[in-house]
């Protein structure tokens, strides 16, 4: 082989093509270029339809992309409001006291078999008659609105053409867009959403969640609840009239609002029904027979449209206990727990008596001032809420203050405030009210339950005294002398005003001894008296509350025990473990923050068998299936011996029923009923107090200013006193225990009246001339008094212990 010749030369040559003969041109018409160009224009419009429906595809996917939890119907029964639940007192039944809502929903789920067919095809008939054979979508009436709407005005008026998946749609995604091209996307949006819907769900389950989402007047939805609040029925219970008419609010729930508006929903109702009979779902005679009917709402339903929307004070405290309980069960922050609380659709079964709530409300409007004076001042503020009665200067100019560092002061009038709080002895919280006047906001500021303020003597017989008779350390008629635990010339406690005068505030104890008027003597009772240094019994000093009597015991007692036994054993978790561990503080009540109403008053429970159970304001809480979610967390157990607490309880029965009590007189007449109680008072009458028991309840009420003032300066010393809260709380007594039948306080095996002798608080001997009758323990009684009474001296003896001076007589003030 010629490897040497080119690829070329060694090709096989081809043959020659035969000439074509030439085409003759064709000719170009006016029709054809037409025709080109209308075939030109349908291929653009129909690559531009499809560009446009893959872009309207791509936008509805992801603009919808977050629907998994919205549209997720197997779980949207979960969003319900949550019901609080309470035992009515005369009948022993479990009735509705409240529901738990958010601002925006109020509803309770029914079932679709629960709701009657007429209800059903009340809302089918009108609203989308073609349900059961569309898939979701009317597109023939879609696109007429969308011509309507967009292209030409074809009928008189705009048309609707949602379905029920659309309508339920909407309540779900509140995507609600009007008109314009967010309006054209929103329903872009809402066929996609409603063709997926309902590929994805019955029938039946997509009416379901459309009935229990469809809303009414104010914040109510769901049939169950319109139920409820317009007839007062359980759903299956409608008549046909009555679910026409629930089916007819929802179209305008103003225009067709059953209180404001009675004849348009009547006009309304009757069309309803009038489709249902031409639609054959009702006879011509049930028509006409329902057309007939008037519209009769329940009684006490229709009184709620002027009701206050604000909770109960009760209500307000149970949903925070309950939001604080829910969250540490799940681990999960409070935002969540309140939504988990308003859309769980739990039942919570309340402490609350009705009765007794209403009763103490009705007290507490406080009207014309009834029982607590209003005593307005002004009070200085750096800024004024819609709520504030603001000072304004003759020109009408807000009074205002520039302080040195450019902050502008504004002065408001505030005038006093009070709180009242009702356990049971098993520590059930059966009424709390939070302030005084009508409430006008849900979860406003709750005096009885999340305040705390300074005790004042209050806490003298949870601690000092009960502490001093359980250990043995005191008894009825032992002898304390009424006068200062320390004495000036002891150099132990300093005159504050003094020293702050002299400039003497930042010596120490050391530097400060050598100036002798820097020290006083400690403590003062109330009114600024340091006794009159004569051996008085206990009983006497605790029914006067002096101060002076009180800090020997605690001083035997010890201020740390007290601490011990008020912050675990009586839960008092609000004091100060490193400021109040002090005899001021645990005998005389000067603590840091102090404690809430419904704390004190669950420490007083110890006063009737010596039992403590932690306040609590439900028993269990259920979800929505009826199963125990949550079951309150309160402890119970002994705090004090039955002996103790017996010989306590008549030791501050002294308090309202001795001549010398700080509260003599005051007790309720109550079929004969005793009772027990302690008044206090804060430094500078900051804050009054008093906490009462009787055999069925223990209530504590406050009164003072939300921010502490010496009330003195606005209202009179006779105004400015305890016995304001005694008068309140022996009227609400009154009232509450008014058809209770007689009960006695339990009694304790080992408690021994005994007869004392008045001179030396021993028991009585046979040469005693003047002896009194005192409460012991049976295993720590006194001695017996063996002294030689002069017949002189018994007689002054005498007339000391039996006939005790009314302090407002001789001029000692009494707390």
């Amino acid at each position: 082989m010629d490897l040497s010749r080119s690829r070329k030369e060694q090709r096989t040559p081809r043959a020659p093509k035969e000439p074509r003969e030439p085409k003759e041109k064709r000719r170009v018409t006016f029709w054809s270029v037409l025709g080109r160009l209308i075939a030109t224009v349908v291929c653009l419009c129909i690559i531009g339809g499809s560009l446009l429906a893959v872009g309207a595809v791509y936008y509805v996917v992801n603009a919808t992309a977050d629907d998994g939890n919205l549209l997720d119907l197997d779980n949207i029964e979960l969003s319900q409001s949550s019901v609080v639940m309470a035992t009515d007192p005369d009948t022993g039944a479990q009735v509705e006291y409240a529901t738990l809502r958010s601002s925006n929903s109020h509803r309770v789920w029914a079932n679709l078999e629960q709701i009657p067919s007429y209800l059903q095809y009340a809302f089918i008939c009108t609203e989308d008659k073609d349900f059961y054979n569309e898939p979701g979508v009317n597109f023939k009436r879609t696109i007429g609105a969308m011509i309507n709407e967009y292209i030409l005005p074809i009928y008189s008026s705009k048309q609707g053409a949602s379905t029920l998946e659309q309508q339920l749609i909407k309540n779900l995604t509140d995507d609600d867009s009007a008109s314009g091209i967010e309006g054209a996307l929103r329903k872009l949006r809402e066929i996609y959403r409603a063709l997926c819907l309902s590929r994805s769900y019955s029938k039946e389950t997509i009416l379901e969640a459309y009935l229990n989402t469809i809303s009414f007047t104010g914040t109510i939805q769901g049939v169950q609840t319109a139920a409820n609040e317009y007839f007062n029925k359980d759903v299956s219970q409608l008549t046909l009239w009555e679910c026409a008419s629930i089916a007819s609010i929802t179209k305008n729930p103003t225009n067709y609002n059953p209180y404001t508006n009675p004849e348009n929903l009547i006009h309304r109702r009757n069309f309803l029904l009038y489709n249902m009979w031409q639609q054959g779902v009702i006879s011509e005679e049930d028509y006409r027979n329902a057309a007939a009917q008037p519209l009769v709402l329940a009684e006490e339903d229709a009184s709620k449209k002027n009701a206050s929307t604000a909770s109960s004070y009760f209500t307000d405290a149970l949903f925070n206990e309950v939001v604080s309980d829910i969250a540490a069960k799940e681990g999960v922050d409070e935002a969540t727990a309140q939504k988990m609380l308003y859309t769980g659709g739990y039942t919570i079964e309340a402490t609350v008596n009705p009765k007794m709530q209403t009763a103490m409300e009705n007290l507490m409007l406080n009207t014309d001032d009834a029982y607590f004076p209003a005593g307005w001042h002004e009070e200085e503020v750096t800024g004024i809420s819609d709520d504030d009665v603001q000072v304004f200067n003759a020109d009408g100019t807000p009074k205002t203050r520039t302080a040195e560092d450019g902050t502008v002061y504004y002065y408001r009038n505030v005038r006093t405030q009070a709180a009242m709080v009702t356990l049971d002895y098993d520590g059930n919280v059966l009424a709390m009210v939070g302030g005084l006047g009508q409430k006008t906001k849900s979860l406003s500021l709750n005096r009885a339950y999340s305040v705390t303020r300074q005790t004042g003597s209050t806490i003298k017989p949870i601690g000092a005294y009960s502490l001093g008779i359980e250990y043995g350390l005191v008894n009825w008629s032992t002898m304390l002398n009424n006068s200062p635990l320390y004495q000036k010339q002891d150099m132990i406690i300093r005159d504050e005003d003094y020293c702050r005068k002299n400039g003497l505030m930042g010596l120490s104890d050391k530097q400060l001894r050598a100036y002798p008027n820097a020290w006083r003597s400690w403590p003062r009772n109330y009114g600024g008296n340091y006794g009159d240094n004569t051996d008085l019994p206990l009983w006497n000093g605790l029914a006067r509350s002096l101060n002076t009597i009180a800090i020997r015991v605690g001083d035997l007692v010890g201020a740390s025990n007290i601490f011990n036994f008020v912050y675990n054993t009586l839960q008092l978790n609000t004091l100060d473990p490193t400021n109040d561990v002090g005899l001021a503080q645990m005998v005389m009540g000067s603590q840091t923050h102090g404690v809430t109403p419904m704390a004190l008053a669950a420490a007083f429970q110890i006063f009737y068998d010596g039992q403590y159970t932690t306040p609590h304001l439900y028993t269990r809480v259920l979800d929505r299936d009826g199963n125990i979610y949550l079951e309150n967390n309160a402890t119970s157990y002994q705090a004090l011996t039955p002996q103790t607490a017996y010989v306590m309880n008549r030791l501050l029965k002294n308090v309202l029923y001795s001549n010398v009590g700080t509260a003599r007189g005051n007790y309720p007449n109550s079929s004969g009923m005793e009772s027990f109680g302690k008044t206090g008072t804060a430094s500078d009458e900051r804050d009054l107090w008093f906490v009462g028991g009787t055999p069925y309840y223990v209530t504590a009420v406050w009164w003072g200013y939300d921010a502490p003032y010496d009330m003195t300066n606005t209202l009179s010393k006779d105004q400015a006193k305890t016995k304001t809260c005694v008068k309140a709380w022996k009227a609400y007594m009154e009232q509450v225990q008014a058809d209770l039948p007689y009960k006695a306080f339990p009694t304790a095996d080992g408690v021994v009246e005994r007869a004392y002798c008045t001179q030396s608080g021993l028991l009585a001997g046979p040469n005693c001339p003047s002896r009194a009758t005192g409460y012991y323990r049976a295993d720590d009684l006194p001695g017996t008094c063996n002294y030689s009474h002069s017949s002189v001296a018994a007689s002054a003896a005498d007339t000391q212990a039996t006939q005790i001076p009314d302090p407002a007589a001789t001029g000692v003030e009494t707390d």
